[in-house]
């Protein structure tokens, strides 16, 4: 089944979309409130769903969100990698209470540059226990491997299902990595990544220019008129 958006961004009525895609009215309504939600639709009472185009449109958004050169290919660029640097570290108190260990608990640090059509766009560094890994080398995450998801996959089967992310305008000047944005502002998303058992997994803080990767969010509005 596919619909002609260019013709109609309306959706055909329960009835005959249930049949269209083989599932019951519960099915759909479901999946239709969770798309509702993520702004991908809205419903006009009397009338109808209808695809909302402007999200539809939107090349970058805070939800869902896969990798960091994915979201630079979505937003239609060239994306590039550059590992700066794999590191162990002490965790401190902040880091230690975000990841649910111990302070002092060793950690690999995984330092990256991002670039779009060769210019940079963000700069990211990826936290993880080091206990998770065992005796191997937390060097083998500069070539072998996509990013620290695949690699944590691998070695410990464990899958990052969803994370929680505060957002901060910082300036490159608070921290020596991000002297290679000039003078710009930086939008920075800091959070923790939880596996499909919702423990914490990787602590994130990535730093993204946000005159090339400009995100967009469509938010459903609650006010008492």
């Amino acid at each position: 089944m596919s619909l002609d958006l260019s013709e109609s961004n309306k959706l055909p009525r329960e009835e005959l979309f249930c049949r269209m895609i083989g599932v019951s009215r519960v099915t759909l309504r479901s999946a239709l409130s969770e798309l509702e939600i993520e702004g991908l639709v809205h419903r006009i009472h009397g009338k109808g769903t209808f695809v909302n185009m402007t999200r539809v449109n939107m090349r970058l958004s805070f939800n869902p969100v896969g990798r960091f050169s994915d979201l630079i290919a979505e937003a239609g660029f060239k994306p590039r990698v550059q590992t700066l640097a794999v590191e162990v570290v002490a965790a401190d108190a902040q880091l230690a209470q975000a990841l649910g260990i111990e302070e002092g608990d060793e950690l690999v640090r995984d330092k990256k540059l991002f670039y779009a059509d060769e210019e940079i766009c963000a700069y990211c560094e990826d936290c993880f226990q080091l206990s998770l890994i065992g005796g191997r080398n937390p060097q083998e995450l500069r070539e072998a491997y996509p990013s620290v998801f695949h690699y944590l996959h691998e070695v410990t089967g464990r899958k990052v299902s969803w994370d929680k992310v505060e957002l901060h305008c910082v300036s490159s000047s608070s921290k020596k990595e991000l002297e290679v944005f000039g003078h710009r502002p930086l939008l920075q998303l800091h959070g923790v990544n939880y596996d499909q058992q919702d423990r914490p997994l990787i602590l994130i803080d990535e730093y993204v220019d946000s005159q090339i990767l400009n995100f967009c969010q469509i938010r459903q509005r609650i006010i008492n008129y």
